[in-house]
């Protein structure tokens, strides 16, 4: 506990800025189909508030006019809440623009950003780490799912192939059973990534092939949410991919598990989830982070037998009135403490 106190006391009054998005700003390459709004700020306010730090809040345009300008005051990470742009290039503005002047951009750089959102590249890593990935169909065939490179929340994916006029897309494979994301997280103890329990989807008209589209995710509406645990084996392979992304804070993996009846995935769901019934879909390497979100519901699972559960007692143990995104928040300054620490 000693180590995780002193480690506390060095982040305390650190400037620590959030970048959000204005979503009445003009910029021709700034629209979006999904925008965080006050809650995730708030979230990301509270947590930095938690650590005792300062905190700094911006739109994206008065971030990087103020960076060019030479006036933003001293800070020492910004937390990059700018999300769901329909041009792939402006996710890589406050990460690129943090590069430029050498501050740590939570919760990744643009890189693992670019390579990260893109599900062809991200599906090429995937299939070069040897983890199984749907195989892609002829537009054809009417038994595919298509989903858009670059865009995320589900936003675009359906059954069956259809020209898209505003992006490129992915035609695989529909593979029979259920979804499930992974979130992954920097482990200040142990100063290794670690794989958190998995959420599963579970569909509510209980079959294998129902999957996780636009308006289910909008309207949170076709499934119920359980904690399953994958094999040592996925776990290994995760972080094997997660290395590949050059992640160093947190982030997470959605994958479809395999399985031919309800009956089959009910069972499933008690064991540990074998690798080679899982398929990648894609990673995400700027998860949401708020209350009620797929990442706290995995935290609040943590069982004995995850590394991390000691990591997450000391903290609640240390600090008044911990949330989780604030153990988030010093997970990932830890961690970008360590990589500075090692160039």
């Amino acid at each position: 506990m000693d180590d995780l106190k002193q480690e506390l006391l060095q982040i305390q009054g650190k400037t620590i800025g959030i970048v959000y998005i204005f979503e009445q700003d003009p910029a021709p390459g700034y629209k979006h189909y999904e925008a965080w709004k006050s809650d995730v700020i708030s979230s990301w306010l509270m947590a930095i508030q938690e650590l005792k730090c300062v905190p700094y809040i911006m739109d994206l345009r008065t971030f990087v006019y103020k960076a060019m300008n030479n006036t933003l005051p001293i800070i020492d990470y910004v937390v990059n809440l700018n999300n769901g742009t329909m041009e792939l290039s402006t996710l890589g503005i406050v990460p690129s623009v943090c590069s430029f002047l050498s501050i740590p951009c939570i919760p990744c750089d643009t890189l693992s950003i670019m390579i990260g959102e893109n599900k062809m590249i991200s599906n090429l890593i995937a299939y070069a780490k040897k983890m199984n990935i749907p195989k892609d169909l002829d537009t054809t065939d009417t038994c595919g799912i298509l989903r858009p490179y670059t865009l995320g929340s589900s936003y675009g994916i359906q059954r069956g192939f259809k020209e898209c006029s505003t992006c490129d897309c992915l035609y695989q494979e529909f593979i029979s059973g259920f979804d499930m994301t992974t979130p992954i997280i920097y482990n200040p103890l142990s100063g290794k990534m670690e794989v958190l329990p998995a959420v599963m989807y579970y569909p509510k008209n209980q079959d294998v092939e129902w999957f996780l589209g636009q308006n289910e995710k909008e309207k949170h509406q076709g499934y119920d949410k359980r904690i399953v645990h994958i094999g040592e084996e996925a776990k290994k392979k995760y972080l094997e991919l997660v290395k590949a992304f050059s992640i160093k804070t947190y982030c997470r993996i959605d994958a479809r598990v395999q399985c031919k009846s309800f009956d089959e995935l009910k069972n499933m769901i008690n064991h540990p989830i074998p690798l080679n019934d899982i398929y990648f879909l894609e990673i995400n390497p700027t998860p949401t982070i708020k209350d009620n979100i797929n990442f706290h519901t995995s935290l609040e699972n943590i069982s004995v037998d995850y590394e991390i559960n000691k990591c997450i007692d000391e903290y609640k143990n240390i600090v008044d009135n911990y949330s989780y995104t604030g153990f988030i928040l010093f997970c990932s300054i830890s961690a970008l403490i360590k990589a500075k620490r090692e160039k």
